[in-house]
């Protein structure tokens, strides 16, 4: 989990909160008339401070200076520096924060800090929430009670503040921000280090940060942590022990750089870099908001989607063209049929705000931008963004294109010919009667009052959703991609005045980002636009395509990015810790044919991506967040390869690739019925288990099963570049007591290698090996022998048929208890479970081990 310290005030760059998203609400009356200013993402009243600006600092104490740094400037740094500090285009306000003379300036609307008498200060009445006006931060977001405590406490010292320098205003309108300058590929430092054999470009833009400050990387990992480390990076998978093996024993030069290049070349390499970007497609089956009895939930076809992004990067194709492809692929020239088309489901397959246009749009207007660009461009909906270059005209531009294209009534079919399916026959009956019955129900609905038309609307629904089901669900229905089309006469947008459909002004020629493209760019005039809005946006001139992607790559190989806040490479979000090193890589990445595998190659090669995880005292203090990387960063495993691991340790992982979606766990919310369809048993107690990875899991936008949320899974609602970090006892408890947790402990120590082990010990070591991928210490293996010994179930023995006969009900029992005991054997095997007797020995102990966090965790 992230260090949420402030960073050490020597270091160049301030950390800077996640932006808010803009709301497209129509501002409150007082906001227009009184001007304000954003506090942690929230409105305030304009404040000054005392008087005397620009006078001497006064000298602080050890205490004080101890208490500002510890309590004050964190909170400035993490909740006001956004809207008040020289580095933001438009400061709210006049008011600066982030030094001690912009405090002793003041805002436009006189003081707010009483130097030693908090109850006369303004700051804290707002932020007190005393006055229902006047709150910082509003919506909720009050700061907690020891913030406000320490707030208090300091003003009440006098607000001794140890910030000298004089405030300037920054003139900048914003489009000279780093991000939207030109890619320049920098000379690669000459840097030099001793304790590694060889340095590529990254080790030498890394180590030149890290000299400046007096620091070095730390030492290699060794070997087996290596190859764990690479396999869950590409794969999403542990190695097997052979696999550990081979590597120990090849002593060539090469022999990381071959376990790299078979692991990028195997299909469970797409599986888990496609997963990566279904994030930031917010992939989903199902619809999120409809209008009921006017429409149904499932996208029959999102699968197809989702298996388009991971053929892409199994086959390393060039980014730029599956940018291309996943904008316009209608507009390129594909034979009849070709997969390909199903790449639109990056537009098509968001969430649809019950059937309103305008919010679809900008949903496809945020994914586009936000995804492949870094930019929050659906902020500037109802007024010209309030940090970024970026304005009214840009959004609408953008609105133009979108509000030229529709979703066609019949999704095309892609792949071959569907009726040599030996399934089509019966797909084909089943899929024409459930047609004539839907069609049947129109002459009635124009026939009947209210409410028959009621009914003939529900019956309509329920006839849809059946169809819907059988194209998802029959083997022998053909694939269909969710695609967009040009619109017969496109049109350009009127801009809406403060976000609103009806209150329209002047309308703007459809066209890319000004910030981006300057403002002489020519108007699209090809159709909607769209295949020339991909064309600008896969451009090597674009100077935030290369950037955007080699740092989401980045970020899944560290846990964090060179920019720490992926999807926003605005003004508001982090600087680059490393921008040289930034621009190299987008250089790199353009020069070698836009391959996602190659800069793979090059950042796992590098010294920097293979140091060790340790820690070292000295180096935290001077970096306590690892920015400038002296070490490797600690990761813990998000859910995918979490219960994948499981499953490819108890031997039971389905290793086929591609195909339509399987439940993972049981649906609980309105849309059990949806999730009760792909079952093809029919049996609501076979919902929940499959043995298939978890990228091919039913993914249900309204009704997400509770352990996706507990173990932080993707919103898909909305684009997501990074998934957020909790600990939370539901991740603990899932792995304590799901059935599926238990029953892959009792798979893996029936597995034949463990079984062949002669003795107690043997099998111990082999579980370590298979599970965390190291022999067992010495202590570790004593620890085990003595729960073995302790046990009072043998380590080889199986329960007892009385164990098993227990459920069975005895003379006299009541039935209810037997009924009970059936109740919960199917509730178990709704969850998985296919075996319902108790664990042995053995399994209790390896149920441990896949509980510790060394299973859950990549160092």
């Amino acid at each position: 989990m992230r260090n949420t310290k402030i960073q050490d005030p020597s270091t160049k760059e301030t950390p800077s909160s996640k932006h808010q998203e803009c709301l497209s609400r129509r501002p409150p009356r007082w906001f227009l008339d009184l001007g304000v200013w954003c506090l942690s993402g929230a409105w305030i009243l304009g404040f000054g401070v005392w008087s005397a600006a620009g006078a001497d600092a006064p000298k602080l104490t050890a205490s004080q200076n101890e208490f500002f740094e510890n309590k004050v400037r964190p909170v400035l740094v993490k909740h006001c520096y956004k809207c008040h500090s020289a580095e933001v285009t438009k400061v709210k306000g006049g008011l600066y924060l982030d030094s001690r003379d912009g405090l002793l300036k003041g805002g436009d609307s006189g003081p707010a800090i009483v130097p030693g008498d908090p109850e006369k200060s303004l700051l804290v009445k707002s932020i007190r929430y005393a006055d229902p006006d006047l709150q910082m931060p509003p919506k909720g977001e009050k700061l907690s009670d020891a913030q406000i405590a320490d707030l208090v406490a300091w003003v009440k010292m006098g607000a001794p503040d140890p910030r000298v320098g004089t405030v300037t205003a920054k003139k900048s309108t914003g489009k000279d921000h780093w991000a939207f300058q030109p890619v320049k590929k920098p000379g690669v430092p000459d840097s030099r280090i001793t304790n590694y054999p060889s340095l590529n470009p990254i080790d030498a833009f890394i180590t030149e940060k890290l000299t400046e400050k007096g620091m070095t990387l730390s030492p290699p990992a060794d070997k087996r942590t290596l190859i764990r480390r690479v396999y869950y990076d590409l794969i999403g998978l542990p190695p097997t022990p052979e696999e550990v093996q081979a590597f120990i024993d090849d002593a060539s030069p090469d022999a990381f750089a071959k376990v790299v290049d078979r692991l990028l070349a195997m299909p469970q390499y797409g599986e888990r870099w496609g997963r990566h970007w279904l994030d930031v497609a917010r992939y989903s089956d199902t619809k999120g908001e409809i209008k009921r009895l006017r429409d149904t939930p499932l996208y029959p076809f999102a699968w197809t989607y989702r298996d388009y992004v991971i053929k892409s990067f199994n086959d390393d194709k060039p980014y730029d063209r599956f940018i291309i492809e996943q904008i316009a692929a209608d507009k390129l020239p594909l034979a009849k049929g070709d997969p390909t088309l199903a790449a639109q489901g990056f537009l098509t397959l968001g969430e649809r705000f019950q059937n309103n246009e305008n919010d679809i749009i900008n949903d496809r207007i945020d994914v586009v931008t936000k995804g492949l660009q870094g930019l929050t461009v659906s902020c500037a909906r109802c007024h010209d963004h309030m940090f970024d270059p970026i304005s009214m005209k840009d959004y609408y531009a953008l609105r133009g294109v979108f509000a030229s294209s529709h979703e066609p009534k019949v999704a095309p079919l892609i792949g071959g010919d569907p009726t040599r399916d030996p399934d089509y026959a019966d797909y084909y009956t089943q899929r024409t009667n459930l047609q004539q019955q839907l069609d049947a129900k129109v002459p009635k609905f124009r026939q009947g009052n209210q409410q028959a038309n009621r009914e003939i609307l529900r019956e309509r629904i329920e006839l849809q959703n059946k169809i819907d089901a059988l194209e998802l669900t029959h083997p022998g229905a053909p694939a269909r991609a969710h695609v967009l089309l040009d619109n017969e006469k496109p049109k350009d947008s009127p801009i809406f005045l403060r976000g609103e459909a009806e209150n329209k002004g002047p309308t703007v020629l459809r066209r890319y980002l000004e910030c981006v493209s300057g403002p002489n760019a020519k108007p699209f005039t090809i159709g909607s636009g769209r295949i020339e809005l991909a064309n600008a946006i896969a451009s090597k001139s674009n100077p935030l395509t290369a950037r955007v992607m080699v740092n989401r790559i980045w970020q899944h190989h560290f846990g964090e990015g060179i920019v720490s806040t992926p999807d926003d490479f605005g003004t508001m979000g982090s600087g680059a810790s490393h921008p040289e090193l930034l621009d190299y890589l987008a250089s790199y990445f353009m020069e070698h044919g836009w391959s996602v595998k190659q800069v793979h190659r090059l950042i796992l090669t590098s010294a920097t991506w293979q140091q060790g995880s340790e820690n070292n005292p000295r180096f935290a203090q001077i970096d306590p967040f690892n920015r400038l990387l002296w070490r490797q960063n600690l990761r813990r495993l998000e859910f995918e390869p979490i219960r994948d691991s499981l499953l490819a340790i108890g031997g039971k992982l389905d290793t086929n690739v591609y195909g339509k979606p399987v439940p993972l766990a049981m649906a609980k919310g309105r849309n059990f019925r949806a999730a009760l369809i792909l079952e093809p048993s029919g049996r609501a107690m076979d919902i929940g288990y499959t043995t298939r990875r978890t990228v091919y899991g039913y993914i249900d936008r309204s009704d997400l099963p509770e352990v996706f949320n507990s173990f932080d899974f993707a919103n898909p609602d909305m684009s997501n570049g990074r998934r957020h970090e909790t600990t939370v006892p539901q991740q603990a408890l899932y792995l304590m007591n799901s059935p599926l947790v238990v029953e892959q402990a009792r798979n893996v120590v029936e597995r034949s290698d463990v079984k062949l082990c002669k003795t107690d010990e043997g099998k111990i070591r082999r579980l370590y090996e298979i599970i965390y991928q190291r022999p067992p210490r010495p202590e570790e293996l004593k620890l085990g022998l003595e729960f073995l010994d302790d046990a009072s179930t043998p380590a080889d023995s199986v329960p007892s048929a009385t164990a098993v006969d227990s459920a069975r009900p005895e003379k006299g029992r009541p039935r209810e208890q037997f009924k009970a005991r059936q109740e919960a054997r199917q509730a178990a095997r709704k969850a998985g479970v296919r075996d319902a007797r108790p664990l042995g020995a053995l399994a209790e102990y390896a149920h441990a081990l896949l509980l510790a966090n060394e299973a859950g965790f990549v160092n």
